[in-house]
């Protein structure tokens, strides 16, 4: 397949989030932009922009895009038309990552708080304090939340109560990236490794060395077998979940830090300071799609 690029709708800086799917890629941007892409021939087809300063993560449904931003609120978006059905305000700085259903959304912030709002009235419902830096990312499954920080520390929480259940922590510097599938932990961190947990015992299981810089964003696959990440060192690496052993290593697509990933089992996703975004082929483990 030929590489396709398309400039007129472009971002105009460094693109910080993703998600896909079959029809479309969804964006958000350092240029306070969210954007929609047809994922097979890379046009725009809609940019919304209500956000006053970048757009650091977002998660799509068919119904919803929720958004979080430097300008500290929350947003969710209707996905079809962009119009805006609920600001949330609570955060005091950037709102780094989050994660919804349809009964919570769970958001976490440079202000070292995690917050759980309720999906359907956009009400506040509690702030889970106690981390000692930023928090750098959140994943949920049903009623348990786990968080990721720069002080070193994972930690998990009982959504409901919010009570602190357990602390994980042997990073050896702050954690950008975390994945939790119920059993399970992944973390990425600044100091170049990712890190799988267990949950009910807390134990480190392994240890996977091999990025030169700080690990951004990462997701694993307990069917597949696969955790994928990407760093500040410019590269998408694809291991096995199994050995901790380095599959592929896609180097020569971005060519400056990558951000936020995604994949499935076709295709990953990824975005870079550098205003891309690549579809790479799993199976040819190269650049085939368009840049932005």
């Amino acid at each position: 397949m030929a590489r396709r690029k398309y400039t007129r709708d472009a971002h105009q800086e460094g693109i910080y989030c993703i998600q896909f799917d079959e029809n479309k890629i969804v964006s958000g941007s350092r240029d306070n932009t969210i954007k929609i892409w047809d994922i097979k021939t890379g046009k725009c087809l809609r940019t919304y922009a209500k956000h006053t300063a970048s757009v650091l993560c977002l998660q799509y449904d068919d119904e919803w895009i929720v958004s979080g931003s430097s300008d500290t609120t929350i947003i969710v978006w209707r996905m079809e038309t962009g119009e805006v059905l609920k600001h949330l305000r609570g955060h005091v700085e950037s709102v780094l990552n989050l994660r919804f259903d349809r009964r919570y959304i769970v958001s976490c912030s440079k202000d070292r708080t995690v917050k759980i709002w309720n999906a359907q009235t956009g009400d506040f419902i509690r702030t889970l304090p106690g981390h000692r830096a930023a928090v750098n990312a959140v994943q949920f499954q049903d009623n348990l939340v786990v968080s990721a920080s720069g002080d070193r520390t994972i930690k998990l929480w009982d959504l409901r109560t919010g009570e602190q259940l357990k602390t994980f922590d042997s990073h050896s510097r702050g954690i950008a990236c975390v994945q939790f599938d119920g059993t399970r932990i992944v973390s990425g961190s600044s100091d170049r490794t990712i890190k799988v947990w267990d949950v009910e015992s807390g134990n480190c299981l392994s240890t996977l060395p091999g990025h030169t810089d700080l690990v951004r964003t990462l997701q694993f696959d307990e069917r597949s077998g696969r955790i994928i990440s990407g760093s500040y060192d410019e590269t998408v690496k694809v291991w096995d979940l199994k050995s901790g052993r380095v599959v592929a290593d896609l180097k020569d697509g971005h060519t400056s830090r990558v951000f936020k990933l995604q994949f499935n089992d076709t295709k990953i996703v990824s975005c870079s300071q550098d205003q891309k975004i690549i579809v790479w082929d799993f199976a040819a483990g190269i650049d085939t799609s368009f840049l932005t």
